[in-house]
């Protein structure tokens, strides 16, 4: 499929879900389209999106986990292409909006024919579709299979792994700290190691001999000094502002 392998699906569904929600949302109640909204409720539902959804957007974008076939850049092109020039020709164009007749029927279509759609909606509300006899008739397999799982948990035999964003985040934000710590240490020991050869250097090993070490140990100093406000001002400046667009906090 689309999705590479090894990705975490959660996020993803949880952000695809989200929009097939809203989409589904707007369709029923006849509501406005965002883009019809003003630009205040506009940044409004922007900012509430980023509260719910600025974990699974940054995960999203850190794992990139979509792999799109080759082909598929010469449609996207067409459809922004098409949706480029309405725009042009009429600031009120909306793609969603034209295709909204067509999703619909393809919704109604899922199954192969409209009968056959709302025959299985109406099933699954009632609880006998297939499926639904399938679990009803598996359950207690499923129930056993569920106490063997507790019974490794409890001897220890399975470890589950629990995947944390925050701590994720914490732990970039901390690699960017230490590195901006060892970058001190490491300037403040050139400039020890250059004003030690500079004042006893020519004594020990020669003059000719100290000067260009004492030059490539102030050098250094400096570089690795530099790093540190680049590392302080740039880096983690730009990550805190990174995770704040998403609505989340990396400190």
């Amino acid at each position: 499929g689309m999705l590479r392998k090894g990705v975490d699906r959660i996020s993803v569904e949880k952000v695809g879900q989200n929009f097939i929600d809203r989409f589904q949302a707007t369709l029923k109640s006849g509501n406005e389209w965002e883009a019809e909204l003003p630009a205040e409720e506009q940044k409004k539902l922007n900012r509430q999106r980023r509260k719910e959804l600025g974990e699974e957007f940054l995960s999203l974008n850190a794992e990139s986990p979509f792999i799109f076939p080759p082909t598929w850049t010469f449609v996207l092109k067409a459809f922004f292409t098409l949706d480029g020039i309405g725009k042009t020709l009429d600031p009120k164009y909306d793609l969603t909006r034209l295709t909204q007749p067509y999703l619909k029927e393809l919704l109604d279509l899922k199954d192969g024919n409209v009968f056959q759609t709302t025959l299985l909606r109406v099933l699954k509300r009632a609880g006998w579709r297939p499926v639904d006899i399938n679990m009803a008739i598996t359950q207690p397999r499923r129930v056993g299979k569920i106490e063997g799982i507790v019974s490794r948990l409890e001897k220890g035999e399975l470890k589950p792994r629990v995947r944390a964003l925050e701590v994720e985040r914490m732990i970039e934000r901390n690699k960017l700290v230490q590195s901006n710590i060892f970058s001190a240490v490491l300037s403040c020991l050139f400039l020890n190691s250059a004003m030690g050869m500079a004042t006893l250097g020519q004594n020990m090993i020669g003059a000719n001999m100290a000067r260009p070490l004492t030059k490539s140990f102030f050098a250094a100093a400096v570089m690795f000094g530099l790093r540190v406000p680049y590392g302080v001002l740039v880096k983690l400046r730009k990550l805190d502002e990174y995770n704040e667009r998403f609505g989340v906090s990396s400190k």
